[in-house]
């Protein structure tokens, strides 16, 4: 607990709360225009009409095509829509999918009254995943740097790719004991989707946006390496896990403050238990940025922990019970 208060001592040293930043924001985020701009609009217009203009009557079989008004406008509307959707998610100045700009100061009021929510209502991964990419922003470029020089890491940053829920698919006809059954179980059991988490939205960097993105889609992954439970016991003890990991303040925030809602026998264990484990777990354990999980999904999960340096959780809960 000493060591998470001294992490983050100086990173939240500056934030600052207000009465109104609640309403404030509330209008400000309503002012965002998410809709296209006309000479954008213009430009679809004419590029749907040119190639209905010029396209052939004929398919490659030489068949009639219709070529009626109603096609015309049937394949129009299919475009336009598809524009629509694109931009409704990336507004002017967005820079990938469902990237929301924000100034200074919408990013320091919307950076408080998420981290507010988090706290109060932990079950919102939306609020907690605003909160990490605004207060984690150092920590992405760390994060980054440390992928860079990393050949598995530089690989990933080039190839990027996505943990969905084909991957979980693909994951689930690995054979028993591999780490790709035990997570695919482990999801599964939990009714849990890779496609659910919150896409990342205010990180003013696409590269880190990816980082960011990573992090947060490997998160049950480590669940299953470190065998942490999804108790809020366990969740906390990961999150501070993560942060001896990543420098992420957002993870320590919750760790140090969340556990107020717990009953004073499951917080003194999480303190006295768990905290100390996430703080050896995590600086003994390989750099858990830089892995191609999916490359291993076929491993056994056995030879990956001793490979990578896993440290298993305690083996009981506050109530001395099994996990």
């Amino acid at each position: 607990a000493c060591a998470l208060l001294r992490g983050i001592g100086t990173m939240l040293s500056t934030c600052a709360s207000s009465a109104l930043i609640t309403r404030l924001l509330r209008a400000r985020l309503a002012s965002l225009c998410l809709v296209p701009k006309p000479r954008e609009e213009w430009r679809l217009r004419a590029r749907c009409f040119a190639s209905h203009r010029f396209k052939s009557t004929t398919t490659g079989d030489d068949e009639p095509r219709e070529t009626g008004g109603q096609t015309i406008a049937d394949d129009t509307n299919t475009a336009w829509t598809a524009h629509n959707a694109w931009t409704s998610s990336s507004p002017r100045g967005s820079l990938y999918p469902g990237h929301v700009r924000l100034t200074s100061l919408q990013k320091a009021l919307l950076a408080v009254t998420s981290g507010i929510g988090a706290i109060a209502f932990p079950e919102r991964a939306d609020l907690v995943g605003t909160a990490n990419e605004l207060s984690g922003v150092w920590a992405f470029q760390n994060m980054r740097d440390r992928m860079r020089k990393d050949s598995v890491g530089s690989e990933l940053l080039r190839r990027r790719p996505r943990i969905t829920d084909t991957t979980l698919e693909r994951a689930h006809e690995c054979a028993p004991g591999t780490l790709g059954k035990t997570w695919s179980t482990f999801m599964g059991t939990r009714k849990f989707d890779p496609n659910d988490r919150p896409a990342v939205r205010f990180v003013d960097n696409e590269e880190l946006a990816y980082v960011a993105t990573r992090a947060r889609e490997v998160h049950d992954i480590w669940h299953v390496l470190f065998d942490v439970p999804t108790t809020v016991q366990g969740e906390l003890a990961l999150k501070a896990l993560e942060f001896f990991q990543t420098g992420a303040p957002s993870s320590a925030l919750a760790a140090l403050v969340a556990p107020a809602r717990l009953p004073p026998k499951e917080r003194a264990y999480l303190f006295h238990v768990l905290y100390p484990w996430a703080r050896v777990a995590g600086n003994r354990a390989t750099d858990l940025v830089c892995l191609d999980y999916e490359s291993e999904m076929a491993t056994d999960l056995g030879e990956l922990r001793v490979k990578w340096r896993i440290e298993l959780a305690p083996g009981r809960d506050a109530g001395g019970e099994p996990k």
